[in-house]
C-alpha cells in the first residue's frame, strides 16, 4: 500500500541546497502534508514543524568534513566518493520500493547514473509521482571547467530519459524553465516556484539593521570560477583605492576549479580581504550576514543564486550581475543593484555607492526582506496543487 508521505531527497546535509529543501519540507508540512526529508550523515537543521521529519538515512558525507587538501587528495577522495555516491543511490532506491510514497521530489542529478536510477524507480513505482525542483536543470562539472554544462550523448540520453519521465517539474525562474524544457523536452508541466526567506538559519532573531554596519562587503558561498571572484578582487582593489576602510569577507568552501593559494595570495596584496575558505556552519551564517552591509554575487554565468535569499533573510541587499534569473529576484535600486557581468569598474562603482551610504543599504536591505516573506507558503501551495494533480494521473 502507498504511503501519503511526499519524500525529498537531498543526497547533502547542509549547504544551499539542503537548507531549500527544509524550508520547503516546513511549508508543505504546515499546509497538512506528511513530509520526510531523506539525507545524508549529521543535518545541520532538524525540524519541530509536526509532520515534518528530517532523516538522516543516505550513505554520503557532510561538507564540513572537506577541509582544504591538496589537489592529489582531492582527486583519490573524489574517485571514493563517486563509489559512495553510486551506493547512496542504491540505498535510496531500496528505501523508496520499501517504503512507496506518494511523491519523490529531487534537488538536482548532476552524473550520468543519477538519471538511470530515476527512470529505474519511475518503472517499479508506477503509482508514485516523480517530480524535480530544478535549481540548476544543465548539470555542470564540480571539478573543471564549471561555467559551461556537461556534455555527451550518453549523459544527454540519460537525462532527457528521466525528465520526460517525470510527472511534475520546479523551476525557481522564467529563464530557468526555458532552458530545461528547451534542453530536456518534459512531457510534464514545469512550474515557475518562489524561494523564499531562510528562517531557520535567523531562528527569529533580532538582526540590526545594514545602516549600523561598518563598511564591508560579504561573498558567501562555494569559490567556483563561474562565480567571478576574480573580477571581484579586482573590483574590491579599485575600492579600496577610494575608500580605504572598506572590507570584504570571501567565505565558504573551494571549489575543484579555483586556486586557493592564489586566492589567498591576492587578497593579501589588495589589503582589507578576509578570505575564509572552508564549510560555514550553519550557526556561524548568521553572524557573517549581520556583520555585512551588502552582500555581492559576481557570478559570470548562473540561473539563480540562493544566497541572494539567504541576504534578503537578514535585511542585506544584494549587489548581482543581471544574468539568468537574478534580475527577477533583485530588483535594482529597490532590493539592490544589478551590474553586467565580468564588468570591474561597474561591480566596483555598486560596491562603493552601498559602502558610502548606509541608509540606501538599509532601505534596499528591508525591501529584500519583505520581498520573501510570504514566498514559502506561495511556493509550497504551488507544489503541493501540482503533486496532486499529477497523482490524480495516477489514480491517487
Amino acid at each position: 500500500m502507498r504511503s501519503r508521505t511526499i519524500v525529498l531527497v537531498e543526497l547533502s546535509p547542509s549547504g544551499g541546497l539542503f537548507q531549500f529543501a527544509f524550508e520547503m519540507g516546513s511549508a508543505l508540512a504546515a499546509r497538512g502534508e506528511l513530509v520526510q526529508l531523506w539525507t545524508g550523515p549529521r543535518p545541520e537543521m532538524t525540524s519541530s514543524q509536526p509532520g515534518f521529519t528530517v532523516r538522516a538515512v543516505l550513505p554520503t558525507w557532510h561538507p564540513g568534513d572537506a577541509g582544504v587538501h591538496s589537489r592529489w587528495f582531492r582527486l583519490v577522495r573524489r574517485g571514493l566518493r563517486a563509489a559512495q555516491l553510486v551506493f547512496a543511490w542504491t540505498v535510496l532506491s531500496g528505501r523508496l520500493l520499501w517504503a512507496r510514497p506518494r511523491a519523490v521530489l529531487w534537488s538536482q542529478w548532476r552524473f550520468t547514473f543519477e538519471p538511470l536510477f530515476v527512470v529505474f524507480l519511475t518503472k517499479v513505482l508506477p503509482s508514485t509521482t516523480f517530480g524535480i525542483v530544478a535549481h540548476e536543470p544543465l548539470p555542470r562539472s564540480d571539478a573543471h571547467d564549471t561555467s559551461t554544462p556537461k556534455t555527451g550523448s550518453l549523459l544527454t540520453r540519460a537525462f532527457r530519459a528521466a525528465w520526460q519521465r517525470l510527472d511534475v517539474a520546479f523551476v525557481l525562474g522564467p529563464r530557468t524553465r526555458e532552458l530545461a524544457v528547451d534542453h530536456w523536452q518534459p512531457r510534464c508541466p514545469v512550474h515557475v516556484i518562489p524561494h523564499g526567506a531562510e528562517s531557520e538559519l535567523r531562528a527569529g532573531q533580532h538582526v540590526r539593521s545594514a545602516a549600523e554596519t561598518q563598511p564591508l562587503v560579504l561573498f558567501f558561498g562555494v569559490w567556483s570560477r563561474y562565480k567571478g571572484i576574480d573580477v571581484l578582487l579586482d573590483a574590491f582593489a579599485r575600492v579600496r583605492t577610494e575608500l580605504p576602510d572598506a572590507r570584504m569577507v570571501i567565505a565558504g568552501a573551494p571549489g575543484a576549479d579555483i586556486d586557493v593559494d592564489a586566492v589567498l595570495d591576492r587578497a593579501r596584496k589588495i589589503g582589507h580581504v578576509d578570505a575564509r575558505p572552508g564549510y560555514v556552519p550553519a550557526d556561524e551564517v548568521g553572524p557573517l550576514l549581520e556583520s555585512a552591509r551588502a552582500v555581492v554575487t559576481p557570478y559570470i554565468r548562473a540561473t539563480q543564486s540562493g544566497v541572494a535569499h539567504l541576504a534578503f533573510t537578514f535585511g542585506r541587499p544584494v549587489i548581482a550581475s543581471a544574468i539568468g534569473d537574478l534580475p527577477d529576484v533583485i530588483q535594482d535600486e529597490v532590493t539592490g543593484l544589478l551590474v553586467q557581468p565580468g564588468e570591474v569598474e561597474g561591480l566596483a562603482t555598486a560596491m562603493l555607492k552601498l559602502l558610502r551610504d548606509p541608509a540606501l543599504a538599509a532601505r534596499l536591505g528591508e525591501a529584500g526582506e519583505s520581498s520573501v516573506h510570504d514566498a514559502w507558503a506561495i511556493a509550497a501551495g504551488q507544489v503541493a496543487d501540482a503533486v496532486a494533480d499529477a497523482g490524480r494521473g495516477h489514480g491517487a
